[in-house]
């Protein structure tokens, strides 16, 4: 599956002298596969851009196209315990006035995970909450539950935990569960936004290890909205960035975040990381491309040990 972003541009309370224009000619693609970072300063357009994406919102002008999603192929006689077969096509959505098609297959397969996602729990035991999308989305309550054990496991919590209430969980356990109800619906493509927001290091850390392991091991998109640029040097491959509602940077997200000038111009602060290596390289010292503290590391005793030679 692919998403095509052309030319989309969408204001806010066009009526009245307030107005906004929050995205302005946006043009980018998305292909299966890759794990992304999207930046910018505060009010840039990040989140309003990300909500387009599974048709929370709708463009004002310009069209997305979902290549190759999959939609029910409804027949009649298939019984409520059936499974509803599904067909690939593209989905385009070219502005407002039209109604969509089909919207419920475009939410399926591009799966938003809000800031803050344990407030989305609202069910009385965990095995619901996780079920509920699929079920809702035509899956049959058993291979839903099947789903339910199989994506609770994956992020890390055991399966004698369907039983419990979410509501009797710490906060990281209830983002994770809120997190497994996306995953059970099996999207290509997983959005989150500031999904690391009130954690503490252990539980970032621990975080963004699975959306890590979830791009790799499901070859599923990852799209992580932050402001934490150092864990977007570390774990994103691509890094997009966001100014007054238009794309200003689309890159190898080193390259993007070892511009200390283009980063200070733009209301961003540089990364820790890559101060302190260039900072060393200003000194003679040059230790390469370097993405996270175990390369450093790496790195500077690698450096020691020449010198001791």
């Amino acid at each position: 599956m692919q998403i095509e972003v052309n030319n989309i541009s969408k204001e806010f309370d066009k009526k009245l002298p307030t107005h906004i224009q929050v995205l302005k000619d946006i043009n980018i693609n998305f292909e299966e596969g890759e794990i992304i970072s999207i930046i910018g300063h505060t009010g840039s357009g990040k989140t309003t851009f990300i909500e387009h994406l599974n048709a929370l919102l709708l463009p004002d002008s310009g069209m997305i196209k979902f290549k190759n999603i999959n939609i029910p192929n409804k027949k009649r006689g298939l019984s409520k315990k059936q499974e509803i077969p599904l067909v690939e096509t593209d989905i385009e959505i070219i502005n407002t006035k039209r109604k969509i098609k089909n919207i419920k297959s475009i939410r399926k397969e591009v799966g938003v995970v809000f800031q803050f996602a344990e407030y989305q729990l609202f069910e009385n035991t965990i095995e619901k909450d996780i079920i509920f999308g699929p079920v809702s989305m035509g899956v049959p309550v058993e291979k839903a539950k099947q789903l339910a054990r199989k994506y609770l496991e994956m992020v890390g919590l055991p399966e004698s935990y369907l039983d419990k209430s979410p509501f009797n969980l710490s906060g990281g356990q209830k983002r994770r569960v809120a997190l497994a109800g996306i995953l059970a619906m099996e999207p290509k493509f997983l959005i989150l936004d500031e999904p690391t927001a009130g954690l503490d290091p252990v539980g970032v850390e621990s975080m963004l290890k699975l959306f890590s392991d979830i791009n790799k091991k499901e070859n599923k998109t990852v799209i992580i909205v932050t402001h934490d640029l150092d864990n977007a040097l570390r774990w994103t491959k691509r890094c997009i960035m966001f100014k007054k509602g238009e794309i200003i940077k689309d890159d190898d997200t080193y390259k993007v975040l070892n511009d200390e000038n283009f980063l200070i111009e733009n209301n961003l602060k540089a990364t820790q990381l890559l101060t302190f290596v260039n900072k060393l390289k200003a000194r003679g010292i040059n230790l390469g491309k370097i993405t996270n503290i175990n390369e450093l590391a790496a790195e500077i005793n690698k450096k020691l040990r020449e010198k001791k030679k």
